[in-house]
């Protein structure tokens, strides 16, 4: 279980420059594929996955609206190939999004899209894989799998956290294409948001060592007798959503995530002294109702964590526990750089406490588990179809 630890706060530490190393080059790739296609086939957009996948739909939302000028919509695979695909308008594009490109609903997503002839992407880390293979085009992100080999001939299974970086920057590179070739984005404007990319790169590095060291102290706390709520607001509502998906994955534990101002409607009942009441709270337009979410939890006398800018002094006033981030963040850019503290606070609570990853430790969890992703049998595919 060890090894486990090992690699997944090794790939936690690559993101920074997995960003910085790939932004152009997945950037050049997606200007050459759209240079060939007329920009009427960009009308209505769509970016579906499972999991992590769908998070990464779900940070990109903002910004594929600020660099398209276009609704693009995350949507939950299930929910797209059961039900929206049936009446997929025209000039549609799909971004099938899966880090192995063998998940069974989005693939599925992807071939029925394509059927009502939207240009489909498939969004993957594995060119051989069915997703890569049903896709029209493949947007390949070159980062390993969340399934590695090892050289014994062991398999070592981690939470996504480089994969998710790798998904999110996929569609983010070709939310800035996209911009280009429809005219929603002048030259300026362009290398404006890809300068931006690259300075967010250099946000990730400077919060890694911040973020992990108060992971590690924090991570003793984080017992299993306390419940977690995560709160975030627009594109860290994504973030929440993640965060909540490496607890179950990594502490097989319970965890909520709640949409900011959802939790005065929901989530603000079960809160009290046994709970743990994450903010996710950038400078944006959710920071005040997140600063007002935060004193309540604190009136309830939940134990208040806020990832913050640093430097807000009333975010900080506001948190029992505060992980500060690099100022200076575009709002639409924080999901790469906010996650940090939940991929290492997850990590080293599972190091700390001993507890196995996915409780993959039980072989029939991973053969349940993989029985249900990867083999579920697909709507309208013909018999046998993975």
């Amino acid at each position: 279980m060890e090894n486990e630890k090992i690699v997944m706060l090794r790939e936690i530490g690559m993101q920074a420059d997995f960003v910085n190393n790939n932004a152009d080059s997945m950037l050049a790739f997606m200007r050459e594929v759209l240079a060939g296609r007329h920009p009427g086939a960009l009308e209505h957009g769509f970016m579906i996955g499972c999991g992590d996948s769908y998070c990464a739909a779900l940070a990109a939302r903002q910004f594929m609206s600020k660099a398209t000028r276009r609704h693009v919509e995350p949507v939950e695979s299930l929910e797209f190939s059961r039900y929206l695909v049936e009446d997929l308008p025209n000039n549609s594009f799909v971004f099938g999004v899966s880090n192995s490109g063998t998940v069974s609903r989005t693939i599925e997503g992807v071939r029925l899209a394509r059927e009502k002839d939207a240009w489909t992407f498939g969004v993957t880390v594995n060119p051989q894989s069915k997703l890569a293979q049903t896709a029209e085009t493949l947007l390949r992100v070159n980062a390993m799998d969340n399934i590695k080999l090892q050289p014994d001939g062991s398999r070592v299974i981690t939470p996504g956290t480089l994969t998710y970086t790798a998904s999110m920057l996929g569609l983010f590179t070709a939310a800035i294409a996209i911009g280009e070739r429809i005219g929603a984005l002048d030259s300026v404007r362009s290398a404006e948001l890809v300068a931006a990319i690259h300075r967010t790169a250099e946000a990730m590095r400077t919060a890694d060592a911040g973020s992990a060291a108060i992971a590690r102290e924090l991570a003793p706390t984080i017992t299993a007798d306390r419940d977690t709520v995560v709160l975030g607001g627009g594109p860290n509502y994504a973030t929440a959503y993640f965060a909540m998906a490496k607890w179950f994955e990594a502490l097989t534990r319970s965890c909520h995530a709640s949409e900011l101002e959802e939790w005065a409607h929901e989530q603000y009942f079960m809160t009290r002294e046994d709970v743990d009441t994450f903010v996710i709270l950038p400078p944006g337009a959710g920071r005040d109702r997140g600063l007002e979410q935060a004193r309540a939890a604190r009136d309830m006398g939940s134990r208040v964590i806020i990832v913050g800018e640093a430097g807000d002094a009333a975010a900080e006033a506001a948190a029992d526990v505060y992980f500060p981030m690099p100022p200076g963040i575009p709002e639409y850019l924080t999901p790469f750089v906010y996650k940090l503290p939940f991929e290492y606070l997850a990590c080293e609570t599972a190091k700390a406490q001993n507890v196995a990853f996915l409780n993959f430790d039980n072989p029939k969890r991973l053969e349940v588990n993989f029985r249900q992703i990867f083999n579920s049998a697909q709507s309208g595919a013909q018999k046998g179809a993975a």
